[in-house]
Order: structure tokens, then C-alpha cells, then sequence
């Protein structure tokens, strides 16, 4: 996975590709991400938004961040 420096560079390249690829995130991931990086919410204020648990939405957060690196890479390469 990359090397970010600090949390703030990791989060503005995310939201690069979250622009350009969000709308190959299932739908859970997609709306996850988007409260996260651009609503600031906490995992939990994201759970309840999105009717699933903290974890849930830690994990839909974890795993549409990998799935955006994941495509970045391949079109990439």
C-alpha cells in the first residue's frame, strides 16, 4: 500500500481518487467514504447515518479506501 508522510496527505489523495472512481464503489463504501472525507463525521456519527454499526462503517471506510488504490493502481499500470 503507498507511504503517506501524515493522515491530512493520505486523506487529500483518497479524495483524489475518490473523485475520479467513486462510481465504481459499491453504493455502502461510496456513501461511507464521502461522510468521511468530506463531512468529517466519526465512524460512529456514520453508522448511524447509514443504519450499520461503528464497525461497519470502519470497515466500509478501510475497505473502499483499499478498493480506490486498488483501481488507481491497475489504470496505472
Amino acid at each position: 500500500m503507498n507511504n503517506f508522510n501524515n493522515p491530512l496527505e493520505e486523506m487529500e489523495f483518497i479524495s483524489q481518487l475518490y473523485e475520479k472512481y467513486k462510481d465504481l464503489l459499491p453504493q455502502s463504501q461510496k456513501q461511507a467514504l464521502y461522510l468521511r472525507l468530506y463531512e468529517d463525521l466519526s465512524f460512529s456519527e456514520i453508522g448511524t447515518e447509514l443504519a450499520m454499526t461503528r464497525s461497519g462503517a470502519f470497515d466500509a471506510v478501510k475497505k473502499g479506501k483499499k478498493k480506490l488504490i486498488e483501481i488507481h493502481q491497475k489504470v496505472s499500470d
